[in-house]
């Protein structure tokens, strides 16, 4: 009896669409050479190049604890995965994540602008 009475009234049951927040992440390619990023953002994760200057970014819907990894391909010797986006990092004012990618480095900006550089973990064990 409860589950027919609760499937009847799922249908009536309208959820809005602000109820939960939403964080938008961005990737700023400052290096002078394209670099190849892929995040877990999308539903099918593909690998976007992003050329001298471009910019990249994402909305993330703040659900039950998100987390997204990256990875990124700055040169041969440089590459790895990051936690692109994760509740604890508390992103700017809580809307807006952005990274800066960097030739020594990958920066998350912090809300007063400073640079935090980011460890990329590597298959082999280890961090850059």
């Amino acid at each position: 009896m409860v589950v027919i009475i609760t499937t009847l009234l799922l249908p009536s049951l309208v959820v809005p669409k602000d109820l939960w927040p939403t964080v938008n992440v961005t990737f700023e390619n400052e290096v002078h050479h394209a670099v190849d990023l892929l995040c877990s953002f999308e539903s099918t994760p593909r690998i976007r190049t992003l050329m001298p200057g471009d910019m990249a970014w994402w909305t993330v819907k703040d659900v039950l604890f998100p987390a997204v990894w990256c990875y990124l391909q700055v040169t041969d010797d440089f590459f790895g995965l990051f936690w692109g986006y994760f509740v604890s990092r508390k992103c700017g004012d809580g809307s807006h994540c952005r990274w800066r990618i960097k030739e020594d480095g990958l920066y998350y900006v912090q809300t007063n602008g400073e640079l935090q550089y980011q460890w990329l973990y590597y298959g082999s064990g280890g961090f850059v």
